[in-house]
């Protein structure tokens, strides 16, 4: 297979949307408990892009196999510096290192936007190993746990949070 990761672009979008809604559907690391509309993935799509924050694709053999992006932390100006990423591989990839490519290349592009200087990743705390160690092969540290702060599927889920300083 043939990977690229390149910025996503408005072709790959519904693809994307899939992908994104495949992990809330079947995973607990999206703790929305509805699938996302086609019109709402999009409006986030372009409110990152016209943010000028960064929004990856990975593409096997030209199909999206993995997004990776970062949107505002929280909305209140002191958090201004402070951005969450969100990556997630297609289930059928979810072992072959496309995750740890995603984020080192979100890192990477992060580091050329001034704005950014702290990137938060917020884990749900069900079938998290891989993703806890992605991040802290890329110098994120555990700065937290929210317990029991996500309710999905009749489960109530814990939130890991780590960071990196940019």
């Amino acid at each position: 297979m043939k990977l690229k990761i390149t910025q996503m672009l408005e072709q790959h979008l519904k693809e994307a949307h899939k992908l994104y809604n495949y992990y809330i559907v079947n995973s607990y690391a999206n703790f929305e408990e509805d699938e996302v509309s086609f019109r709402d993935f999009y409006k986030n799509y372009k409110n990152i892009t016209d943010n000028k924050l960064p929004y990856i694709v990975a593409l096997g053999d030209k199909k999206v196999i993995g997004i990776a992006y970062l949107n505002k932390f929280r909305d209140k100006s002191g958090y201004r510096f402070a951005f969450e990423n969100t990556i997630y591989v297609s289930n059928d990839h979810i072992k072959d290192g496309i995750g740890s490519k995603l984020l080192g290349k979100l890192i990477n592009v992060s580091k050329k936007n001034k704005k950014i200087k702290k990137i938060v990743a917020v884990i749900g705390g069900i079938d998290s190993k891989a993703s806890l160690k992605v991040h802290q092969k890329f110098g994120f540290k555990k700065s937290g746990v929210l317990k029991d702060i996500g309710f999905k599927n009749n489960k109530w889920i814990d939130a890991i949070l780590m960071q990196k300083n940019i």
